[in-house]
């Protein structure tokens, strides 16, 4: 009876130490960051000998999509779209009409500063039309006075872009349930490089399979590619109860293409995605970059490339 019973025991040893839904937590400690750039807070998690953001990264690059960094459906800002408001303009014109700076003459009755402000206020022009009639009239006859107007166009334009990309934030946050305050922004390769505060880093490859390793991933595992990798170190990393406090949200991705789906922001309540700094080399011209997925339906880390223009979350790591 005795040795019926040692044998027992070890057959419910040796299951509970190999069945794949058994789980060991690493030991973590928690703190917090303060980005002093916008003053968000952000709680981290140490795992082993590295220190992680455990949220995505909530900082909104100036220049928003043309910088690469984008809230959930956000559309992309063409440069060429910003407008300088007519009553910004009319402001700044009559400025430089007071400093004399638009007071050479383009006949003997009107000023090229008269003729600028009559297309402007009068006919009601848009500004950059009313700047290419003026220029085309009297570049000639008034020289300095268009080079004027063009340096008080090209004043006022960077601050009509910061006006539509805020606009465009807004507008987008108000359809999508103010999708970045849970979930931060998601960004391209270069803008998730941009977007990194002082003393963190956009982890490596290498880092990734740190942390990997550090949740119970063999070796054999961490360099597969394209696959989903390992047991269900995957459920470590995500946010819940069985997780390790990493909190991994499934905040969806802004993919390169739209294919079937009719919009290249997909898998919002379902995927994870974020960068490593890491490039793979197709050739002389294109890259891709190694990026991490963690699946609602799988907890395997799958260990993927993308192109460089796709948007993801973004998680740092301390230098």
């Amino acid at each position: 009876m005795k040795k019926i019973m040692i044998i027992l025991l070890s057959v419910i040893v040796y299951y509970a130490c190999n069945n794949d839904d058994h789980v060991v937590k690493p030991e973590v400690a928690f703190s917090e960051f303060t980005d002093p750039r916008d003053m968000k807070v952000y709680k981290c998690v140490t795992i082993g000998e590295q220190t992680w953001m455990a949220e995505n990264l909530k900082y909104r690059l100036p220049l928003g999509s043309i910088d690469g960094c984008y809230t959930f459906k956000e559309g992309a800002v063409r440069e060429y779209d910003a407008k300088v408001s007519v009553e910004l303009f009319t402001d700044s014109m009559n400025a430089a009409m007071e400093r004399g700076e638009l007071s050479e003459r383009y006949n003997d009755n009107f000023s090229v500063g008269d003729l600028l402000k009559a297309y402007v206020v009068d006919y009601q022009m848009p500004v950059s039309q009313a700047i290419s009639m003026v220029e085309r009239t009297c570049e000639v006859t008034c020289p300095n006075g268009v080079k004027a107007i063009k340096r008080m166009y090209n004043n006022l334009l960077p601050f009509a872009l910061a006006e539509l990309v805020e606009n465009n934030l807004k507008d987008t946050e108000a359809k999508n349930g103010n999708y970045s305050s849970v979930n931060g922004f998601l960004y391209s390769y270069d803008g998730a490089v941009k977007a990194v505060p002082e003393g963190w880093r956009l982890p490596t490859d290498e880092d990734w399979k740190k942390l990997e390793e550090n949740l119970g991933m063999s070796l054999s595992e961490l360099d597969k590619l394209d696959v989903w990798r390992g047991g269900e170190e995957g459920r470590l990393l995500k946010a819940g109860k069985d997780g390790c406090g990493f909190d991994a949200l499934f905040s969806g991705a802004r993919v390169f293409g739209t294919f079937m789906y009719g919009t290249n922001f997909i898998n919002k309540g379902s995927r994870a995605y974020f960068w490593s700094s890491s490039k793979v080399v197709e050739n002389d011209t294109i890259n891709h970059g190694i990026i991490r997925l963690l699946s609602m339906e799988n907890d395997q880390i799958m260990r993927g490339t993308s192109d460089l223009t796709a948007a993801y979350s973004v998680r740092c790591i301390k230098e």
